[in-house]
């Protein structure tokens, strides 16, 4: 009677742990976070400064992509996700529910982190002028989005009949579990090594521009954002894991999928953060430049295909530095993110 007793109230506890709070408060928070910083970005380069790019609709569509993420992920954790099998399995539909749900999710979190990640690599891309980092940019960007896609294609296709995954009374031939899953841990390896390529790269093009020692460690330390969203991917990495364990999947697979969110949220925010610069300019106005303190620098002719196709003009010309016919728009170093012509052709 004693052990019976002992087992039962263990049973209770451990069917009574749930991190589903955790999924809805961490999903929710990564989304709206995102939300603020595009939304931030999309009001500065569509009404402040009117240079609108590829970079801007990558990271508006990868920002959308996180918030639908979050809301399928939160719909999963109102059904189980985050409780433990034992207790979802007392209604077999929200087990079917949670596993359709999680998977459509991590689609969705491939998604998001891709186009992220393209929307970073394609801002550095509009104000680096060093033709070996323009050709490994490419080259990330070309794998990053290859590997990716695989990824998000094999979450379905690993099952000739995919309903099997969130069904298995649905009879299906299927692939060995570690086949997906080491490709998923090389895929978040890779994913986060971008992370720490992308500040670095970073730092070897901003340390390079002409501006104020102040603005442009600012501006680095920005970009450096990245390296929580590496650091972010490295934790989730550790639980990929949980995708060949499939014996607690509703308890084991949330923290995968809210870690996701989180690597999301902080790639986005940190590509966006460094052209949010004019706002700040207009809350702290020192931290403007003073038009004496250096010359304008004017990257001319670099497209970001490299210096063979130079004649054609690209609309990814920068200009960095200080502007005398611009002193009067808003009395600071023109953004390193700004492009030069957008309809006008300024010398």
């Amino acid at each position: 009677m004693t052990i019976m007793a002992a087992t039962l109230s263990v049973s209770t506890e451990y069917l009574a742990e749930s991190t589903s709070p955790t999924v809805h408060a961490v999903m929710w928070l990564s989304a709206g976070l995102a939300l603020i910083f595009v939304s931030l970005r999309t009001y500065v380069r569509l009404y402040l400064k009117r240079v609108f790019g590829y970079d801007d609709a990558l990271a508006i569509v990868a920002m959308l992509i996180l918030v639908a993420y979050s809301a399928v992920t939160s719909v999963a954790a109102s059904k189980g996700l985050g409780a433990h099998f034992e207790l979802v399995a007392q209604n077999p539909q929200n087990l079917i529910d949670v596993a359709l749900l999680c998977d459509i999710g991590e689609v969705l979190a491939i998604m998001a982190c891709t186009l992220g990640k393209t929307s970073f690599a394609v801002t550095l891309l509009r104000i680096v002028v060093q033709e070996w980092i323009i050709r490994l940019l490419w080259f990330i960007i070309a794998t990053m989005n290859l590997v990716n896609t695989l990824a998000a294609i094999f979450v379905f296709a690993q099952c000739e009949d995919p309903r099997h995954l969130w069904n298995p009374s649905i009879p299906s031939d299927c692939w060995p579990v570690y086949v997906f899953t080491q490709f998923s841990l090389f895929v978040g390896s890779y994913s986060g090594a971008q992370d720490f390529v992308f500040v670095i790269l970073a730092w070897i093009v901003v340390w390079r521009l002409e501006m104020r020692k102040q603005e442009r460690l600012g501006i680095l330390l920005s970009m450096s954002l990245g390296l929580f969203a590496g650091a972010a991917s490295v934790v989730k990495t550790t639980y990929l894991v949980a995708l060949s364990q499939k014996s607690d999947f509703t308890w084991e697979l949330a923290p995968l999928l809210w870690w996701a969110a989180v690597e999301d949220a902080l790639t986005i925010i940190a590509a966006s953060i460094p052209t949010l610069r004019p706002i700040l300019q207009k809350i702290v106005p020192s931290f403007s430049s003073r038009p004496t303190d250096y010359q304008l620098k004017d990257i001319t002719k670099s497209t970001v295909l490299g210096s063979r196709f130079r004649k054609i003009e690209s609309s990814t010309t920068l200009k960095v530095g200080y502007s005398k016919q611009n002193s009067n728009e808003d009395g600071s170093v023109k953004s390193i993110l700004e492009r030069q012509g957008e309809g006008q052709s300024r010398g």
